[in-house]
Formats: C-alpha cells, structure tokens, sequence
C-alpha cells in the first residue's frame, strides 16, 4: 500500500484533504501556468488547470511546501467546516467548466488531462456533500498523526529553511484547533469515526507527548544543521526549535489527545459499516466507484471476491499436499503462525531480509523494463509511533526533486506478527516493480500537467503492486513452496477484501465476522487480521482496488499477448501501461489498444 504521509510528490485537493494522509484525498497537484497552442477548447483545459494550481496554492500551502518557490514558506492554510465549503463551491465551478469543453476537439493527451481531472474534481464535489471530510480518522492515520512526517519531507539547507520550519511548529496548535471543530461538526451531522477502531488509537498521539524537546520526532532537522550555519545561528535556531516543541507541539498534542478521550470518541459511531451513515448506500456506492473507476455494484464485488477466494484456494491446497502435510486448511495455517523458522529474530534481520529481497528484485528490472526511474529507495522500519497500529510495510514517496529517497517501509514490531513466508510479495509490491518503480516514474513524466506528475488512483497504483507480486513469478521468486504459499495468501487476502468490505458497508457484517473470515482464508497473522479490518472498516471501499486493478492489468495483458502474438514485447508492454501515470481503468483499456495498435 502507498502511504499517505505528506510529501511533495502527494499532493492533496484541499477540499476533501482530511489529513496529510486521508483517504478523503484526490491528489490533485496543478502544474503552474503555462500557455497553451491548439484548440479553444484545450485552451481553455490548460486554463481550468492553472486556475485550480493556483487556488489551492492559496488555499493550501503546506501541501505545497517544498515543492514550490511561490508560496509562502510558513503559512499551513485552513481547515474549519467553513473553509471544506467554500473550497467545495470552488471547485464545483471547475467542474462545470470542465463539462462545457468538447472532448472531441481534443488530443490524445488533453482527452486524458481532461477526464483525469474531471474523475478528480468531481470526486472532490462528491466527497464534500457526502460528508467525508469530516472522518478524517483511519485506523492508523490522520491530521495528527501526519504532521510528525513534515521533518522528513522538508529541505534543510539554510538558516531560513529552519525558520520557516519553525514557524510551521508554531502553527501546529491553530491547525489542529481547525481540526477538531472539523470533527465536532462531524459529531452534530453523524459521521463519526466508528467508536470500535479508536480503541487503541491514543498511541498515536501519546507517542508525540515528550517531557524533553530533543526526544521528539520534530526535533530530528536539529540533530544534523549544516556546517553552513554559524554557531551562534545553530545556537538560536536550536533553542526557538526547543521552544516551538514544547509550547506548541507537546502542549497541543496533550490538548488533542484530552479532546480524543473526553469528547470526540465518546460520541463516535458504535456502528461500523458505511450503510449507518447519513444517506448510507449511496455514499458506499460513490466510494466503490472512486476506488475501482468501474460501474460496478457492491453486490456484483461481493461475487467476484467469492469466486476469487474459492479459486486461490484451490491453489493453496495443491501446495499443503505438495508439502506433505496431513492436517486441514485452518491447521496448515495455524501452524505457519506459529512455526519460528518462519519469523525473523531481530529487527534488523527482518530488515536485512526485506533489503536483499529488494536488491534481487531489481537486478531483474533491466528483464521487464525499457524506462527506469532515477530516484533511488531505501528500506527502513516503520516509526516507533506509528508501528503498533500500522500494516506490515508501505511505501513512503519522497519528492523527484528533493534531497530523500523513497522509502520502503517494514514494520518490526512484534516480530511474531511479520512472517518471513510473505515478505517477498510485500517487497515486490511496496519497493519495485511495484509502488516505487511506478510512482517514480509518473514522478518524471516530461511535457505532463503537475496534476498528472502526481496524480494517484488506487485502482491503477494498488493494482500495478498486486500485478507486480504476480510477475515476482517471472522474476525467479517464490523458489520454496512456503513463499509460493505466501504469495498466494497476500493474493486471497486482496480478493477477501472484495468480500469483507462489501460484507461490512453493505451487508452487515460484523468486525469480528471480518477477522474470523480473514484468519480462516489466509496466513496473515491474527495481529495483522486485526489491523487490517479495521482499515476496512475506517477506509470505506479503498480495499476494493487492489483486486479489481490487478485483475484489470491481467486482463489486458492476456488479451494484448494473444492478439500480438511474437510481437508481443514484455519490456514494452510494461513501458506503456506506466507511460501516462495513474489513470482509470477505462483509459487503461484505451491505452493497451493503441499499444496493441502501434506495435
């Protein structure tokens, strides 16, 4: 999974931006102005396109920080209930605008510009009047939570850049005050986070309370200033750090998690499923179709997950014979959870694992791949503060023209929840070929709108990483029966997704339905059973496009090889299907026949 801490390359529509890392996000960073030669009406496409640039620069600076010269370097921007609606008013004017152009005066390119921008803005328009903006409370992020990624996604060179990234910790406390009347008119609506999944949330804001500066995440630009920077100025900046830690970050974290405890969670939602929610079934079914891109109904998923998790289990029994077991399904699973030669000792052996994993894979790029990205990646351990609650490992993006890599995130707390026998399949879709290869690539398409450079559907991007897992075939890995075993998991896993998230917000399903369900079907730990559902729960259809997009890819794939025939080029194939970004399914289709076409 892509994570949705802050970043330069992530940018969010201020509108439905919930968080640095909601799911409430479209990600629609606008390119700056430029003039454009050809039709009226792709004049006035570029138009639109520069007016909605500079709207949420003003609107929303800190989503920009870093990545622009324009913007003020200290200004966060605003996130009351007022400011969602004024924002949301605004862009349902682009979306007028964007209806009156004619698409077949258009190129190819403006064709895509445009349908990818409408798909984004009235996704924005939608989530504004069906509420979303007002849960944005997941499982494991959060307005709160994302702030402690600002130190990692900022530059430090100069003496202004620690001013102005003082001046941002100093703004922490109006920004979360925003936040939380956000919530509370959340409360007086009725859309809640449900109560359920907030149980053990309080680690993510008691984390942060500190009784000494320099323990802080905040304080880390500190520990390595320039050489640069004259003493006295270190001397200076250190100490106003200290200061903006302690007065405006400890202090308002204490005050959030104060509010957390005594009135936002005592009047959450005891329900769970998105159908209890104002207007319920409609809301679902806008979520299905922003996650999927695909007219299709919860029930229709709901089937083809079932079909989906008879067919790979099939595969998973041929393997527990092939292995010489003589128990059942459940005990096949049980012992894998419970066998230590499948579970890392030590952190750090986890992380060696994943990293050598990660260096064999892609010294098999060169295999499947005409283009590869320049930016680098590395691999490290999920925060301390985030670790408890969060998956087994995600990708964290990191600006094209920043001083970071991307980086794989994998998560060594409580090692006998992070099995060996699945850790090649989590490489390959969090690092490369999957979230890393991809969105590096969409990150230095040359001649694009910004909007595209960052653009992120979850139907494309979540299921290129579960394709990737499925080429991981191709690529030699998957040698042992047991990581044969484990790839298959993390694909029943991504088609009982299909099946629990419709079971919740359409269906009824129950949270423990959901982890009884998981934990029967695949062998992902009991721990990460539980945190997944109450992703689920939180991120209402996000789970739905892993599947669909990857049997999407497939599809294509399988067709674009027969009608080829010899012709068939894997290295382009794979080129073309990462040449325009992210985009939804029906413009992939378009994509793979004009490839087809042109070869």
């Amino acid at each position: 999974m892509l994570s949705r801490t802050l970043t330069n390359s992530v940018l969010f529509m201020a509108c439905v931006l919930t968080a640095f890392t909601t799911p409430v996000a479209t990600k629609i960073a606008h390119q700056k102005i430029i003039t454009t030669v050809g039709s009226t009406d792709s004049v006035q496409l570029h138009s639109i396109i520069n007016t909605l640039f500079e709207y949420d620069k003003k609107e929303t600076p800190i989503y920009f920080a870093g990545g622009e010269n324009d913007i003020s370097p200290t200004e966060i921007g605003h996130f009351a209930p007022a400011d969602f609606a004024r924002r949301a008013a605004f862009y349902e004017k682009q979306v007028e605008g964007l209806n009156k152009i004619k698409v077949q005066n258009l190129g190819w390119e403006d064709q895509i510009n445009r349908e990818l921008l409408l798909f984004s803005v009235e996704d924005a328009v939608k989530s504004y009047k069906n509420g979303l903006w007002m849960m944005p409370l997941l499982s494991d992020e959060g307005p709160h939570i994302d702030y402690a990624s600002l130190p990692s996604h900022l530059t430090f060179r100069t003496v202004a850049d620690y001013e102005h990234y003082i001046a941002r910790l100093t703004g922490f406390p109006n920004y979360m005050k925003e936040w939380m009347e956000t919530l509370r008119e959340g409360v007086r609506r009725g859309f809640t986070t449900p109560k359920i999944i907030l149980s053990a949330y309080d680690v993510t804001w008691r984390q942060q309370y500190v009784t000494n500066a320099d323990s802080s995440v905040f304080f880390k630009p500190f520990l390595t200033m320039p050489s640069s920077i004259s003493e006295a100025d270190k001397k200076r900046l250190i100490q106003a750090g200290r200061s903006a830690i302690m007065e405006s970050i400890d202090k308002t974290y204490r005050q959030f998690g104060a509010f957390m405890e005594n009135e936002y969670r005592p009047a959450c939602r005891t329900t769970i499923g998105a159908s209890a929610l104002p207007d319920g079934a409609a809301f679902y079914q806008q979520r299905v179709h922003y996650f999927t891109t695909l007219d299709m109904t919860a029930k229709e998923i709901h089937e083809l997950g079932l079909k989906e998790v008879a067919r790979i289990q099939a595969e998973m029994e041929s393997i527990i014979k092939e292995v010489g077991f003589k128990g059942s399904f459940r005990e096949f699973l049980d012992n894998l959870r419970s066998d230590p030669q499948f579970y890392a000792k030590t952190p750090q052996e986890l992380l060696e694992k994943a990293s050598f994993i990660a260096k064999k894979a892609d010294g098999q790029l060169p295999r499947f791949f005409g283009k590869l990205p320049r930016q680098p990646y590395t691999v490290a351990p999920v925060p301390d503060y985030l670790a408890p609650i969060y998956t087994g490992g995600r990708y964290v993006p990191s600006p094209i023209n920043g001083t970071s890599p991307g980086t794989y995130w994998v998560n060594t707390y409580d090692l006998k929840s992070r099995p060996l026998y699945v850790l090649e399949s989590l490489t390959l879709h969090e690092a490369v070929p999957g979230h890393h290869l991809q969105g590096s690539l969409t990150q230095e398409l040359k001649g694009f709108p910004r909007f595209r450079q960052n653009l992120y559907i979850n139907a494309f991007g979540e299921g290129w990483g579960l394709y990737c897992e499925h080429l991981g075939i191709e690529m030699g890995f998957y040698q042992s029966p047991y990581s044969r075993f484990g790839r298959l998991t993390y694909e029943m896993w991504r088609a009982s997704r299909l099946v629990v998230d419709t079971g919740i917000h359409q269906f009824g399903w129950t949270r423990e339905q959901v982890i009884a369900y998981l934990s029967s079907h695949t062998a992902l730990s009991l721990h990460e059973c539980t945190t997944e559902t109450d992703r689920y729960i939180a991120w209402p259809g996000q789970a739905l496009s892993y599947k669909i997009g990857e049997l999407k890819i497939r599809e294509l794939r399988a067709h674009a090889e027969k009608t080829m025939g010899e012709r068939f080029d894997i290295r382009r194939f794979h080129d073309a299907l990462l040449s325009e970004g992210t985009v939804t399914m029906g413009i992939l289709e378009k994509l793979v026949a004009r490839f087809e076409a042109a070869q």
